[in-house]
């Protein structure tokens, strides 16, 4: 004879309660989050060493490229269409040519010619660019100048301005100019601005070098 009541209670037979359900998922959120925090660490841990290794990089290179026009020179080449001597000094608004004193690491401490350039193009709207340095030895006839493979000095650049300081002519007073070339004398100082972008934003580069072996007369 069946008793009432001798099955088992259905509440007995339950899988998780609720309390038992919310603390599982209480749980869950916190191990997702802890997860999640270490991947946020992980990649800022990853942006701060970057951003070391990029502000060492454009360190050097600004150095690099103070002394070589810190070593610039007035120096003459030969126009091979008219055959008059001119001097090899041209600066525009984004590059530059010159002749600069070698430290005798690649030139055995001779004359070689400098151009600062741009790699491919411009820098476009969100589209920066890369400045390159080609250098060659020094030849008074520019047909006998061969220029070695490109060096990139600047990654990312997103605007460049390269202004220069000078007598626009005898008894002048020196001022900024935007260009420097088709001149009898080198200017006494450039000033180099440049915009690079970084995975923590954009930096601004300001180097003003003057030309310790131009004439000062």
């Amino acid at each position: 004879m069946n008793r009432i009541g001798s099955q088992d209670d259905p509440d007995d037979q339950a899988g998780f309660t609720l309390i038992e359900l919310l603390v599982t998922l209480a749980l869950t959120a916190a191990i997702a989050s802890f997860i999640i925090g270490g991947f946020h660490l992980v990649r800022r841990a990853s942006l701060i060493v970057n951003d070391r290794e990029r502000a060492e990089e454009i360190d050097a290179a600004a150095a690099q490229l103070r002394g070589l026009l810190a070593r610039a020179m007035p120096v003459t080449t030969i126009d091979e269409v008219d055959g008059v001597a001119r001097l090899l000094f041209e600066g525009r608004t984004d590059t530059i040519t010159f002749v600069a004193l070698s430290e005798a690491t690649a030139f055995q401490g001779g004359l070689m010619r400098v151009r600062l350039l741009w790699q491919d193009r411009p820098p476009l709207p969100r589209q920066p660019a890369a400045l390159v340095l080609r250098t060659a030895v020094f030849r008074a006839i520019p047909r006998l100048v061969f220029e070695s493979e490109p060096v990139v000095l600047f990654r990312d650049v997103t605007e460049l301005s390269l202004r220069y300081f000078g007598a626009p002519g005898p008894g002048k007073q020196p001022q900024w100019h935007s260009e420097w070339f088709d001149r009898d004398q080198m200017p006494l100082a450039i000033l180099v601005q440049a915009n690079l972008a970084g995975g923590s934003g954009t930096r601004r580069l300001i180097l003003q070098t003057t030309l310790r072996l131009a004439p000062t007369n």
